[in-house]
């Protein structure tokens, strides 16, 4: 009779701990639909608007790579592309133009308007995703709901995550960061049935490489560096050797099945690429809100911070961007005297007591120090700087370093170190002895950390207002010349990418392919050779005659007797002897 109380009390806290978990997830999924409408609005939301997608840098780059591939026939892989490269193929995996997602909408393409862009819900499921697994994560080590909710505020917000969004939107999708510490800190759960405890971990690890593959590379081995102290807490702690050797095969089998189906591995284009020690992160990077001043298009400029001034960074280090924000900077000095008080109240016990807790607790605590001490060495390496003073440099053999250089931004592993950061505060934050104090705290914390990256929420007002875009090629005789014709050459083939970029959008509004566009890994040697080909097709006067040729500088322009050549908004037209002349 005992025993059954027991267990139907067990049961009823089982039900109540699913409750309250459900409940604060969805709420905190909400939260971050309601922050996202506050600091983007909802103009961004409508389908069918995309001239804010034309404003330039990586943002253009996406929704460019998404028109293309939506055009192009099925092929396998899924993601080739037509049109961007002239006769060159290549794949919107490289146009990160988000793998998984434009493959849904071209599926659904029949039945979509003209045009369509999916870039507004996709930065509401972000803001909303990033919500409910940090709330998940924080719900771990404390049930209080407000907690959950107030902490997960922190990684809705991050300065990274704003950073990312909008420009390069796919890496604010930090929420595959999250899930990966979740799955670490869930792997005690105890599932019903035996089997379960070993082939439900290795298929939620599989699902999230999976998913991060569909969406962005970069996420895969920040899953990793999770995944690593998972294993290191499996093996040493629960004595477990199968459940993380088989999370790891399956992940890794999975994810580049993965890569393959979608077109990771698709043409001539090097893996490796320029970048390396460039793109890393600096020694200050938590606390330097430097100004932002890459490609990248966030909104209006503005001073990351509203109270730190930024410090000196070499060039290329925006990619390891990692401002936590004053707020979270505070938390980390009062985490420390959070920890320092425990101590304390022991009195004279305190050395044995904190040496027990660290005994006890070694094994995920050595397994914390290892993925955090090795994704901040590859997010800082192989060039150590601090401020702009290079602290060491390491020289790695040509195969590690080609190999490495397949994530020359590696300052992006920072991030890893971000969460493991917030998380661990949250967690001091949670050893107040009173509940109402840690709650307040944390709320101080959160406020002053809204008011110092509020320069940055203000700069994204640019979304709300509504944005023309006016094309470079505005003259009217543009859409005589483009009458009948299937391509658009901008020539040479290394052209700014502003012209590149509007050049695409006018060859696909006139259902045209162009030859140049700014993609990751480009087949350089192919590029090079096809535009050498097309100069020859010129000066032997078999140019196409369906064929719009565009050159920058008309000393470029091959000597050809009878060429025809127009000078229209400060470019230069080409059309060959044989052809009519479409003006008149």
């Amino acid at each position: 009779m005992e025993q059954t109380v027991t267990k139907t009390a067990e049961s009823k806290t089982k039900r109540k701990f699913s409750c309250d978990l459900r409940w604060t997830v969805i709420f905190s999924a909400v939260l971050g639909a309601i922050l996202f409408i506050a600091i983007y609005g909802v103009r961004i939301l409508d389908p069918t608007y995309d001239e804010w997608l034309f404003a330039g840098g990586d943002l253009t780059q996406h929704y460019i790579g998404w028109l293309y591939f939506r055009e192009t026939g099925w092929h396998f892989p899924l993601g080739v592309t037509e049109g961007l490269l002239g006769s060159i193929k290549t794949s919107m995996v490289y146009t990160d133009s988000f793998p998984f997602m434009a493959i849904f909408f071209k599926i659904l393409s029949p039945i979509l308007p003209r045009p369509f862009q999916y870039y507004g819900i996709m930065g509401l499921m972000i803001f909303m995703l990033n919500g409910a697994s940090a709330s998940l994560l924080i719900h771990k080590f404390n049930k209080n709901p407000v907690f959950c909710i107030l902490g997960s505020t922190l990684f809705i917000v991050s300065p990274t995550v704003m950073h990312r969004l909008y420009g390069h939107e796919t890496l604010a999708c930090h929420f595959f960061i999250i899930l990966s510490f979740c799955l670490w800190a869930y792997q005690d759960h105890k599932w019903k049935k035996k089997w379960q405890n070993l082939a439900m971990p290795a298929l939620l690890w599989t699902l999230l490489c999976v998913g991060a593959v569909g969406t962005h590379m970069y996420f895969v081995p920040m899953i990793y560096f999770a995944m690593l102290g998972c294993l290191i807490t499996d093996i040493f702690k629960y004595k477990k050797m199968i459940r993380p050797i088989s999370c790891f095969v399956s992940s890794t089998v999975f994810s580049l099945i993965t890569m393959w189906v979608i077109g990771a591995f698709y043409g001539e284009g090097d893996t490796a690429s320029y970048g390396l020690g460039r793109n890393s992160a600096n020694m200050n990077t938590f606390w330097n809100p430097f100004r932002l001043n890459s490609k990248v298009f966030t909104g209006y400029e503005c001073d990351p911070s509203k109270f730190l001034l930024p410090r000196a960074k070499l060039d290329g280090q925006y990619e390891g961007y990692t401002y936590l924000g004053l707020g979270v900077l505070i938390a980390v000095f009062a985490a420390l005297l959070i920890l320092f008080s425990c101590i304390e109240r022991k009195g004279k016990k305190s050395k044995i007591y904190f040496l027990s807790v660290l005994y006890n607790k070694r094994i995920p605590l050595i397994a914390c120090i290892v993925v955090f001490v090795l994704a901040m060495f590859m997010a800082i390496s192989p060039v150590g700087t601090f401020d702009d003073k290079i602290l060491y440099t390491i020289k790695y053999p040509d195969s590690i370093e080609k190999l490495l250089a397949t994530f020359r931004a590696s300052g992006r592993f920072a991030w890893v170190a971000q969460y493991m950061i917030y998380t661990g505060i949250l967690y001091a934050f949670s050893k107040i002895s009173l509940k109402k104090t840690s709650v307040a705290a944390l709320a101080v914390c959160l406020g002053i950390q809204l008011a110092d990256i509020s320069p940055q929420i203000y700069s994204r007002r640019w979304y709300k207002e509504y944005q023309a875009h006016y094309n470079i090629l505005k003259d009217a005789r543009w859409e005589k010349l483009a009458k009948d014709c299937d391509k658009f050459y901008g020539l040479p083939y290394d052209q700014p990418e502003k012209y590149s970029y509007d050049f695409a959008q006018f060859a696909y509004e006139h259902n045209m392919t162009t030859n140049h566009f700014s993609v990751a890994r480009p087949p350089l040697d192919d590029i090079i050779h096809q535009y050498y080909d097309v100069i020859n097709d010129i000066t032997n006067g078999t140019a196409d005659p369906k064929a719009l040729y565009v050159f920058f500088q008309p000393e470029l322009i091959p000597q050809v007797e009878g060429l025809k050549i127009y000078e229209i908004d400060g470019l230069y037209v080409v059309k060959c002897p044989n052809q009519p002349d479409p003006l008149q």
